[in-house]
């Protein structure tokens, strides 16, 4: 018998114990994402509590840096916008000052100047883990610079990741309103 032809009968063989036990769920299909199965074999979704994957990735932006507290501003034109970040000892983070001594760090900055314009881009500023203080924090979404003719709103929007717990902001800067912010907390855990 050709070994071909061997393991085409051998194989159910060895499978067929595995195969009939009914006790456990099989999953085939690929899953992608922040999830896990419990212990009856259901899968939760816990998209909710884990830092969602950045497209700019696997365009050669480097990874976002995430940690106790993580702010990601997202918008989709090339104006340059700036997010800062005010920590409980008055420590601004932003892209004049990307690093304060709380932990505090930007790690992204998109259209800074208008150069290396994308119409996809973000700024992330992050505490790592078990570095941020606690108190009371303040997030500035600013209009730096106008890079286009368009003079209309630029709608944004912000990921704030406190100690696991997400949270969506949204907002619009332009002429009329260049400033917009939104306090948050860091509580004793």
């Amino acid at each position: 018998m050709n070994r071909f032809l061997r393991a085409a009968f051998i194989l159910p063989a060895l499978l067929s114990p595995t195969l009939m036990q009914g006790d456990r769920p099989a999953f085939a299909q690929e899953r992608q994402g922040c999830f896990m199965v419990n212990n009856i074999g259901r899968v939760m979704d816990l998209s909710e509590i884990c830092p969602q994957p950045d497209v700019f990735v696997t365009t050669g932006t480097p990874d976002l840096g995430t940690g106790d507290i993580q702010v990601t501003l997202r918008w989709t034109t090339t104006d340059d916008l700036d997010l800062a970040v005010t920590d409980p000892n008055g420590e601004v983070v932003a892209y004049y000052n990307p690093s304060v001594p709380s932990g505090g760090q930007l790690d992204v900055d998109a259209n800074a100047g208008c150069s290396g314009e994308t119409n996809s881009p973000i700024e992330n500023i992050f505490w790592p883990p078990s570095e941020a203080p606690q108190g009371s924090y303040s997030i500035s979404v600013n209009l730096f610079s106008r890079c286009t003719q368009d003079a209309g709103p630029i709608p944004f929007e912000v990921r704030l990741l406190v100690q696991g717990n997400v949270q969506t902001l949204s907002g619009t800067v332009g002429s009329g309103n260049e400033t917009v912010t939104f306090p948050f907390s860091l509580p004793t855990q």
